[in-house]
């Protein structure tokens, strides 16, 4: 009322003037009003964005606001619960890497198969196993990938669900395979970013976890503990059955017989000493390999331990009908760091397994020469020879590739494992060259002296 008796004694320019002011004012308010509920508005759907951005993997920027009304605090618990969110999202995928990171470098073969049977993830030991890479892995099928029948029916049954599934699979070629402990895993099925997008079907909602673990050389040691053991019971059991039944013999009244019962006892003699002789390499052996043998390193003259072998070998080759030569060029050879008397013993065990493995007619000779910093000792015949399938175990404990002519010959089966563990020993390295029919190449080589 006042207002109006105002506006009614003034002139109707001025109220004109004071309405325009009043409705530019009221327009300004509601404009500061809508402006403020828009920056609200604006707030809110950069949240829910967030949200949406987080879910699909995408870097979403953070949005501040100041708590002073009910629709700013509903922003700022939806920012909270954002900020939540990337925290957990980032220790998800930091554990993510940090597992990812500890399966690709475990020496064990690990991967990953989804319910459609497809690689999701492996890692580089499970890759070298079927001679690829992971990158050529991931993302295939894994009946493309392995080519296993036995390793492809456990995962199918553990994509059923089916636990406990372990089984020994072999791989490579016959005579010199791979062998490996596989074990598979079921859990809840995952579609991983190379999987395929089909839904599982209902009978298979589980993926597979399959893990590798090389067992061969495990396998291999197995092996050779069973056969030291049925070795040593035979080698055994061959002298000690001789001297056994010659014994009896002489007792039963062959004593008196002069025409046989010096030889009987030869007899017994001659099995003793073998007997002996298996007892001490056995000792030996189990001492180099315990690390209990000590080493007289000195410098030594290789040409002259080659020398006194020369004479015992010359002789066992010719009552055998063997040509025998050393090379003059093995005199030569520089000096080597090592214990004379265990390298003489090398070199009489190389030459002893070379005259038994040639036939009469034969040829053995031994050469020596300087290489670098080692020296090489190379002795050779024109004998058997050894099958490539069996180099790589004929300096194992009793192995033999010719098992009666070896025991024929009084060898004890020893010899060529103590030349490998005393060359080894003296920080030097033994193989072989050979070929079926046409004769072995026996090398091993020492440092040479400073």
């Amino acid at each position: 009322m006042p207002a109006i008796l105002l506006l009614s004694s003034v002139s109707p320019n001025s109220a004109l003037q004071i309405t325009i002011a009043i409705l530019i004012a009221a327009l300004l308010l509601a404009l500061v009003f809508l402006w403020r509920f828009a920056a609200r508005d604006r707030r809110l759907k950069n949240a829910l964005r967030s949200i949406a951005a987080e879910e699909n993997g995408i870097e979403a920027s953070p949005v501040n606001a100041q708590a002073s009304s009910r629709t700013e605090m509903a922003v700022r618990g939806v920012e909270q619960k954002i900020a939540r969110m990337q925290a957990a999202i980032g220790s998800l995928e930091g554990e993510r890497d940090r597992s990812a990171a500890i399966m690709r470098s475990m020496v064990e073969g690990i991967a990953v198969v989804d319910a459609e049977e497809r690689v999701v993830f492996c890692n580089e030991a499970f890759a070298k196993t079927w001679n690829t890479t992971p990158e050529a892995v991931e993302g295939k099928s894994a009946i493309e990938v392995i080519r296993l029948s036995d390793l492809i029916e456990l995962i199918r049954r553990a994509l059923k669900g089916e636990e406990g599934l372990h089984d020994e699979i072999s791989l490579g070629e016959i005579t010199r395979p791979r062998i490996f402990a596989a074990s598979v895993v079921p859990f809840a099925a995952i579609q991983g970013e190379k999987a395929t997008k089909i839904a599982a079907p209902a009978n298979s909602r589980f993926g597979a976890l399959v893990v590798m673990h090389e067992i061969t050389d495990l396998r291999r040691l197995e092996q050779v503990r069973k056969d030291f053991v049925a070795n040593v019971s035979h080698e055994l059991r061959t002298p000690l059955t001789a001297i056994k039944g010659f014994a009896e013999t002489l007792l039963a009244g062959a004593l008196h017989d002069e025409k046989n019962s010096r030889r009987f006892v030869e007899i017994i003699r001659d099995h003793s000493a073998r007997l002996s002789r298996l007892t001490d390499d056995l000792m030996k052996l189990s001492r180099i390999e315990a690390g209990k043998l000590p080493l007289d390193l000195q410098t030594a003259d290789l040409a002259e331990i080659i020398s006194l072998e020369e004479g015992p070998a010359q002789a066992a080759a010719a009552r055998k009908g063997i040509r025998f030569a050393v090379e003059s060029s093995s005199t030569h050879v520089a000096h080597v760091r090592g214990d004379a008397g265990l390298l003489r013993e090398v070199v009489r065990n190389l030459l002893d397994n070379a005259i038994q493995y040639t036939p009469v007619g034969g040829q053995i000779s031994v050469m020596a020469e300087s290489n670098g910093n080692f020296a090489t000792v190379t002795v050779a015949d024109n004998g058997i020879g050894i099958p490539l399938a069996e180099q790589s175990r004929i300096f194992e404990r009793f192995y033999r590739v010719d098992d009666a002519r070896s025991r024929e010959a009084g060898g004890t089966g020893l010899g060529l494992a103590i030349a490998k563990h005393v060359v080894e020993s003296h920080g030097g390295r033994i193989w072989v060259d050979s070929a079926v029919g046409e004769g072995s190449k026996f090398h091993f080589s020492v440092p040479l002296a400073v």
